[in-house]
């Protein structure tokens, strides 16, 4: 780690046997989204319209989906692009304070719900700052109403709310300048990152619903839960750098919402050390993900295994994507290349393959049915 304007991390080796790939259309996918951008979000600055597409969701989407045709793939796309922007919309505190901030983003987002539910319901609000958003997600809701079954828009809009719910309990420990347990962060990452929202989109562009007794089965549940959760444990190891950059530049500790961070001050260790353990566990739930995916049989409908396809390329995809994306390396929007972060993988696997001793989770090491 460096100590001047810019700043490198060198990550230790992560365990992911599984095989990446790529959208063929991802160039094409980006002209289209810069397009969207253009039509739904004018009154954006041309810095924050650069960052929206610096985010590479078609790279991010392109990666979890690269089967995908292209014409449904923009559906989720566009809601990536859209949702980075909220994210570092109100992450970034741009409002007064942060009762102020909370009280913004809860009156946004339950309009934001609102419109995936019923996309021609009057929601709009006499803040203008809401004008960047609800135009463009009325804009998705009705291109996914158009294809999604009525069991598909439910978990869509459920998914939505939970995140939302998550987020807000992270603005109440921003608020407050505390950092939570592990035991908590690490139920409620799945929830902050986006994981199910992210998913309820691939089956919408994938068409067919997947049976509700094979969601829900345990076996599946574990799996879902083990993706999400290890992809945005992923995201807290390639942006810590983005988080001590920050930190530095505004005379402030890191923020306590990270699993690095979390894990440094809970165990009273080094940035090193903290960034090791993190990676050993990473490594240790990729490890149980592919124990238990392995148990999903050739009974799996073709929609559930078009899901679980998605969630084999979502590990790989979304480490090759976070380790070269300017969200992470242009960490306030006006630093290109300030932040470099680096890693390497190995498909040996990780020494201690226990469960780990976080309570909230441990369920993922059970014998599980599908």
């Amino acid at each position: 780690m460096r100590t001047t304007d810019t700043l490198s991390i060198e990550l230790p080796p992560r365990y992911c046997p599984l095989p990446a790939a790529r959208h063929p259309d991802e160039a094409a996918l980006a002209r289209h989204t810069a397009d969207w951008i253009d039509q739904f979000a004018p009154a954006l600055t041309p810095r924050q319209k650069t960052r929206m597409r610096g985010n590479d969701c078609p790279g991010f989407y392109g990666r979890i989906m690269p089967r995908a045709p292209a014409e449904r793939l923009r559906l989720a796309v566009d809601w990536c692009t859209l949702m980075f922007h909220l994210d570092d919309a109100y992450d970034e505190g741009h409002t007064p304070s942060a009762t102020d901030r909370t009280g913004r983003f809860t009156d946004l987002t339950t309009r934001l719900v609102r419109v995936l539910e019923a996309p021609d319901a009057r929601v709009d609000s006499p803040d203008d700052t809401f004008d960047t958003f609800i135009p463009a997600a009325r804009d998705l809701a009705l291109r996914a109403h158009r294809w999604a079954t009525p069991t598909q828009v439910r978990r869509c809009v459920e998914a939505h709310r939970a995140w939302f719910l998550a987020m807000l309990w992270e603005f109440g420990h921003r608020a407050a300048h505390s950092t939570p347990a592990l035991n908590d962060y690490a139920h409620l990452r799945r929830h902050t990152a986006a994981g199910a929202a992210t998913l309820a989109w691939a089956e919408i562009i994938d068409g067919e619903e997947i049976p509700d007794r094979e969601l829900s089965s345990p076996l599946v549940g574990a799996l879902t839960e083990l993706a999400f959760t290890t992809a945005a444990f992923d995201d807290d190891l390639f942006s810590y750098g983005k988080e001590l950059w920050v930190a530095r530049h505004e005379g402030a500790p890191p923020s306590g919402l990270g699993l690095v961070e979390i894990l440094r001050r809970e165990r009273s260790c080094t940035q090193q050390e903290a960034l090791q353990t993190a990676t050993e566990l990473c490594n240790r739930l990729t490890h149980r993900y592919i124990e238990l995916r392995e148990q999903v049989g050739p009974r799996a409908s073709r929609p559930l295994r078009a899901y679980l396809d998605h969630l084999d390329h979502l590990l790989p995809g979304n480490l090759e994507w976070g380790l070269s994306a300017d969200r992470y390396r242009n960490p306030d929007g006006r630093s290109p290349g300030a932040v470099t972060t680096t890693g390497s993988w190995t498909h040996t696997p990780p020494a201690d393959t226990s469960p780990p001793p976080i309570p909230s989770i441990a369920w993922w090491w059970d014998s599980l049915d599908q």
